[in-house]
């Protein structure tokens, strides 16, 4: 318990000094400090640390979904005349591109903690606390 009163300590010192931060657990039980770019956090009103194979996974099933639903709102489209048979496919290219993007994101993520020696988070759990701003930094107007 003392490390992770440390831990603590130091994140609090890191998001006072402007830093945005995520406190979570790490794959040994540890607390870890993250910075924003070493983690990806699945989902907005309840943020899981999402493993890469399951963004993976879903985005390919989704994929071959649209492209298999869309052949089929086509072909009975363009013989009923009817164009309303594209919502599911594009609700399914929509979903299979946000799993895409999160798979990607944590690609990169996992690529800057194996650079930087940063243990891997405990995937399926919430972090403790998250430090975040909003807006990001990037697009926030200086001043």
């Amino acid at each position: 318990m003392e490390i992770d009163e440390g831990a603590r300590r130091w994140h609090d010192q890191a998001v006072a000094a402007g830093e945005e931060r995520i406190l979570a657990r790490t794959v040994d039980g540890d607390l870890y400090s993250y910075r924003r770019d070493e983690i990806t956090l699945g989902g907005k009103y309840a943020p899981t640390v999402a493993p890469l194979w399951f963004m993976t996974t879903f985005a390919l099933l989704f994929g071959s979904l649209t492209v298999f639903a869309f052949v089929l709102s086509v072909v009975f489209a363009v013989s009923d005349g009817q164009r309303g048979r594209l919502a599911l496919p594009c609700g399914f290219s929509l979903f299979a591109w946000f799993l895409a993007f999160w798979a990607r994101q944590d690609w990169d993520a996992r690529a800057r903690r194996r650079e930087r020696g940063v243990p891997e988070p405990k995937t399926g759990k919430r972090p403790l606390k998250i430090d975040l701003q909003w807006p990001p930094p990037r697009t926030r107007k200086a001043g």
